[in-house]
């Protein structure tokens, strides 16, 4: 027998939303809204989760059960459905990174807006080449040449959202200390900040960069990189994504996505440099790199 096919981040994100409807109508538990409609509470885990897909019959008696009479909701839930059966590349790399990274991925790619908080390094997506091999010769010295290859394929593959007709709309807040690291040395991170300044130059309103300054008190809330993912239909809740050296993890509680958005809005808004400050500062730190 062969092996189950992984379950594609479209998938798992409309049984996230099947969910949402569920508790947010007040329809219940998962085994109280399964008895209702003869199915066992393991099916309803499994699709609410992710881990199978539903069939469009299921889901319009669903949708029906839980009273859905938006039609636009109805529409764009049985467009996930059915896209959600399209693997895609970011379910094809599953066997190269982890699954939840490759689920980020597909998250990423359906997103509409990014918010991105980085303390150590500069965030993925504005990453140059050079930058991000010397950053993975770092975390995973002596791997292969033809997975090192690929994984470094799968990075340059993700900036791709920057060229779509509706491109994901990126704001970083960068702190300042990653301008002064030197990664891969002096030409690369001379390399890696002219990329930054230059992508937000040439995207404007698409790459947003805020510095926060050392000097900002809100360094001490910050303990690691985190990613705030926002997407176009009011029917999807944001997503909160965590990284970390050992493993990464999601957040999708209502309150716990709300402190994240939280946080970014202090940081961006309120402790970051403004934009035109923020890329005199990288200038000035880029320079610095260009002395060696």
């Amino acid at each position: 027998m062969g092996a189950r096919a992984e379950p594609t981040a479209r998938q798992v994100r409309l049984g996230h939303i099947l969910r949402k409807v569920r508790e947010d109508g007040s329809h219940g538990s998962q085994d109280t809204m399964a008895r209702s409609l003869n199915w066992s509470i393991a099916k309803l885990s499994r699709i609410e989760s992710g881990r199978i897909g539903i069939s469009e019959p299921d889901l319009g008696l669903l949708l029906d059960r839980y009273g859905i009479e938006d039609q636009d909701l109805r529409s764009y839930m049985l467009d996930l459905r059915r896209r959600g059966n399209v693997r895609g590349w970011e379910t094809d790399i599953r066997s190269v990174v982890s699954p939840m990274y490759a689920d980020y991925i597909g998250y990423e790619s359906d997103a509409s807006e990014a918010y991105n908080a980085e303390v150590n390094l500069i965030p993925g997506l504005l990453q140059t080449y050079a930058y991000a091999a010397a950053i993975l010769d770092l975390h995973l010295p002596g791997i292969p040449e033809d997975e090192r290859h690929e994984r470094l394929a799968i990075r340059s593959k993700r900036q791709q959202v920057f060229d779509r007709p509706n491109p994901l709309i990126l704001w970083g807040v960068i702190s300042e200390s990653v301008f002064r690291r030197v990664i891969g040395g002096p030409d690369v991170m001379v390399e890696q900040l002219e990329h930054l300044l230059s992508l937000a130059k040439e995207c404007p309103g698409t790459v947003n960069i805020h510095v926060l300054p050392e000097a900002s008190e809100s360094h001490g809330l910050l303990y690691g990189p985190f990613v705030v993912l926002s997407f176009p239909e009011r029917w999807e809740p944001d997503i909160v994504y965590l990284e970390g050296l050992t493993g990464n993890r999601f957040l999708e509680e209502t309150g716990e996505v709300q402190a994240y958005s939280r946080l970014f809005n202090r940081l961006m808004m309120s402790d970051s440099l403004r934009g035109a400050e923020s890329m005199k500062l990288i200038e000035r730190h880029l320079n610095n790199h260009r002395k060696g």
